[in-house]
């Protein structure tokens, strides 16, 4: 592409334990002449069981660091952490003109761990669908992720 730019917005709402968030985002680009839009989309909501929130950080404007009620093992009766459930949806199109990227809709469903404010162990089911156009044709599976989050 010759030039792009990108428009989105973002949605960030928490009540407690209960959190629902969602980013909309469209490029538009010069592709060989053509003008061409590349919109995605994702919404996701997730409760906290252990009764935590997702903060928000407004001078960052930012979601900051998850911390647990009670550290995971961390006294002597052994903290439980923190325990979210949690559900996403997403969209990409990557197809327009002659632009044939095709075309992805992710489902997933997952339960995260929060050890601690740096710790985290993640397992999700992931159904992603792929169509229209792309490298591969119309593609269906299921993913099972099993993700360990350490960060400073």
């Amino acid at each position: 592409v010759s030039s792009y730019n990108v428009v989105g917005s973002e949605l960030l709402w928490v009540d407690g334990p209960i959190s629902l968030q969602s980013e909309a985002m469209v490029t538009m680009c010069d592709f060989q002449g053509q003008s061409c839009a590349l919109p995605g989309v994702y919404a996701q909501a997730g409760w906290f069981l252990t009764g935590e929130h997702r903060p928000y950080d407004r001078k960052q404007g930012t979601i900051d660091r998850v911390i647990p009620k009670e550290n995971f093992g961390y006294n002597a009766a052994g903290g439980s952490g923190a325990w979210e459930v949690a559900t996403r949806f997403s969209w990409l199109d990557l197809s327009d003109h002659d632009i044939k990227g095709g075309q992805l809709t992710d489902w997933t469903a997952g339960v995260n761990w929060y050890w601690n404010d740096r710790t985290r162990l993640m397992l999700d089911w992931i159904h992603p669908v792929t169509t229209k156009d792309g490298l591969y044709g119309d593609v269906t599976a299921d993913l099972l992720a099993l993700r360990f989050d350490f960060n400073w």
